[in-house]
Formats: structure tokens, C-alpha cells, sequence
């Protein structure tokens, strides 16, 4: 679902303010995503957050130690000075 996605680029978007962000985190935390990859990033991305940076390289880590190798996180977190469009 698009929606899924547009938050899941909001909750990476560095230069978002961070209280924003930790917002949003809260507002879907109680709201499974409609794709199964969805929610599994999801919950990557709260993990990242609360220690730091989202960046793709973290985000990839986390995703490959939590057995989701193949997930293509730059959809989600864009390396910086590209458009995520």
C-alpha cells in the first residue's frame, strides 16, 4: 500500500525533526501494516531509531541479522542526495 510506504519514508527521512518522527513511530505502533515486508521494516526502523540515525546501511544490517536478507531498503531510505521518488 502507498500509504505504508509514505510513512515508512517519513519515519527515515533525516531531515524530518526527530520528535515527528517518533510520533509517527507511535501513532503505527499499534497498527499492523498491510504487507508482511511492511511491518517487518517497520519494526526494523523503530529499533534504529531509538539509538540513532536511519540510515540504509544500518537499516540493511538490521534487516539481514533479523533473517530478511533480500530487502531492498533503499525504497524505504534512500542514501542521502538522492530523491526518493
Amino acid at each position: 500500500m502507498e500509504s505504508d510506504l509514505q510513512i515508512l519514508r517519513a519515519l527515515c527521512d533525516e531531515n524530518a525533526p526527530r520528535d515527528k518522527r517518533l510520533s509517527l513511530m507511535q501513532a503505527y505502533s499499534r497498527d499492523a501494516f498491510q504487507e508482511p515486508e511492511h511491518q517487518v521494516v517497520f519494526e526494523s526502523i523503530c529499533a534504529l531509531l531509538s539509538h540513532g540515525p536511519v540510515l540504509p546501511a544500518r537499516l540493511g544490517v538490521h534487516l539481514n541479522n533479523r533473517g530478511f536478507p533480500d530487502i531492498d531498503v533503499e525504497k524505504y531510505c534512500p542514501p542521502r542526495g538522492r530523491d526518493a521518488d
